[in-house]
């Protein structure tokens, strides 16, 4: 019994010393942290018109807030519909639906997710306005 102490306590000082001499001290892991990337800013959209058959393209860019993204539309938006290359933010309802807006929060259109991957104008009321994701 006593032999087994001894050969029980000469392994576990073994071991130890071996842990600790002879070998380097752990280097930091190369992979970099944070490394799952973040979505893309940018969301491009083909706003179309129906009445007016017309089109254009629009992005929602960079988060704001928690309910709002920038908005760009370029100038041949006016076409599809007066005052959307005016319209810089994108507000999320938390409803479902979406008001798109100038720089002082004036509504231009307001939208709702529709069939796939288009939203549809619900406000004002005759806008025949789609948005269907270009992505």
């Amino acid at each position: 019994m006593k032999t087994l102490m001894i050969a029980a306590a000469a392994g576990i000082l073994s071991l130890g010393l071996w842990s600790v001499v002879g070998h380097e001290t752990a280097a930091v892991d190369p992979m970099i942290s944070n490394s799952i990337p973040v979505r893309a800013a940018g969301h491009s959209y083909t706003i179309s018109n129906v009445v007016a058959n017309t089109a254009c393209l629009a992005e929602r860019g960079s988060r704001i807030s928690s309910r709002s993204e920038r908005f760009t539309a370029s100038d041949d938006c006016d076409a599809v519909w007066p005052g959307l290359s005016a319209a810089r933010t994108w507000i999320s309802n938390g409803d479902g639906t979406v008001v798109v807006a100038d720089a002082r929060g004036e509504a231009i259109l307001t939208v709702v997710d529709g069939d796939g991957l288009a939203y549809e104008a619900v406000e004002p009321a005759d806008a025949m306005v789609t948005m269907i994701s270009a992505d």
